[in-house]
């Protein structure tokens, strides 16, 4: 169809996602206020919906996603970002994806597919700086309520890869708090294969398992989406952090969700657990 009216309403679309995604690139060092963390959850939750159903649409107009980048602005001088201007962005997306979804699930137009692609790289971005910006107000350390350790409940005929997953805590049901995802040198979680990053199989193994301990089952796609962001977040982690994977349990059904803990907090704890290494 040589005249899409798809594709200068995606156009549009993408040139305000773009300017919001350039917004927040800009202010990427900023803190947040101290009543926007829940604010910020929900603009990464809004945004990697939002970029799944981008997804579908692209791979069902027969195309492919682009690699995730940061935009090139120029950094503005230290400030906070409120929950008011949070708010408004995750209900911008939200609207968003609402009118996206009212759209036929493909198209033949390459300039429309295109702008999808360009579109769900902005996105992505924005998820992932999101999930940084509740970096720095997440700690692996908070308390936990009506919870005990795994070394109390850990027997000795359990899988190793189990021993991995809990670094913390398990609810009362036996499901661990968190999936630690630390990328070393000596323990790679991501490696290079055929010029493109991916997971390493220890890694998705990691992955299978904490998501198995909370019933999560995901399509072949689903979960082919998920490693594409777990690698997205482990490789943008900030300096001196690590990913730790989470479950949000508001709505069923659960999603995990990606914060991040100081590597130095990870070797105190490490330290505290066996005094004597």
């Amino acid at each position: 169809m040589s005249q899409d009216p798809l594709t200068p309403q995606l156009a549009k679309a993408n040139g305000d996602v773009k300017k919001l995604c350039e917004y927040l690139a800009a202010r990427r060092g900023w803190d947040l206020a101290t009543d926007a963390e829940q604010a910020a959850q929900d603009l990464g939750a809004a945004a990697i919906k939002l970029d799944d159903h981008l997804q579908a649409m692209i791979h069902a107009s027969g195309a492919e996603t682009a690699a995730t980048s940061r935009p090139k602005t120029a950094a503005v001088e230290d400030g906070t970002l409120d929950r008011a201007r949070l708010v408004r962005f995750a209900s911008f997306l939200r609207d968003l994806d609402s009118w996206l979804v009212a759209q036929p699930g493909s198209t033949k137009n390459p300039e429309a597919i295109a702008t999808l692609v360009e579109l769900e790289t902005n996105l992505s971005c924005i998820a992932d700086m999101a999930a940084a910006l509740v970096a720095a107000t997440v700690q692996i350390d908070e308390p936990e309520p009506a919870v005990e350790t795994v070394e109390d409940t850990a027997k000795d005929d359990e899988p190793s890869v189990d021993v991995e997953v809990e670094a913390g805590a398990i609810d009362a049901a036996g499901r661990p708090l968190q999936l630690i995802v630390d990328d070393t040198d000596e323990k790679p979680m991501v490696q290079e294969f055929q010029g493109r990053n991916e997971l390493t199989s220890e890694c998705k193994e990691l992955v299978d398992v904490f998501l198995a301990a909370w019933g999560i089952e995901y399509s072949y796609y689903n979960r082919k989406k998920l490693l594409e962001r777990m690698q997205r977040w482990i490789t943008s982690a900030p300096e001196g952090q690590v990913l730790v994977l989470k479950i949000k349990t508001a709505e069923v059904p659960y999603e995990p969700y990606p914060s991040y803990v100081s590597r130095d907090v990870l070797a105190a704890k490490e330290l505290e657990k066996d005094p004597w290494s």
